[in-house]
């Protein structure tokens, strides 16, 4: 299954079929050496808030998860759900293992697009 690696302000498009792994990637720009996520919950931070919602139901997500290394986030998004022209902020916050503790956050744009 291909996945899709996003960053910090990423515009990115879904076609309303679409069943596709994101994966935010806070190694690449967000955790100094050494650093870990620490994430405990089930949603592992991720939020989703509509910008623009045409249709009855929002986009969904599912399997979110820390992936090996825990430097990212990946989860499921299932745009098959959505209505072609939903626009979505979706936000992923993490917590890292420093002391103190930090929180990290950044969102992209998701839009829900006939391919």
């Amino acid at each position: 299954m291909a996945t899709l690696t996003v960053y910090p302000g990423a515009l990115i498009t879904l076609d309303p079929s679409d069943k596709k792994v994101i994966i935010f990637d806070f190694d690449a720009l967000n955790l100094a050496a050494g650093v870990t996520l620490t994430n405990a919950s089930t949603a592992y931070g991720i939020t989703i808030t509509a910008i623009k919602q045409i249709g009855a139901t929002a986009l969904p997500f599912d399997n979110a998860s820390l992936l090996s290394g825990s430097r990212k986030v990946q989860a499921r998004f299932l745009a098959t759900t959505a209505t072609a022209g939903d626009r979505y902020s979706v936000a992923c916050k993490a917590t890292t293992s420093e002391s103190p503790v930090q929180e990290k956050e950044y969102s992209i744009t998701v839009l829900i697009q006939d391919h």
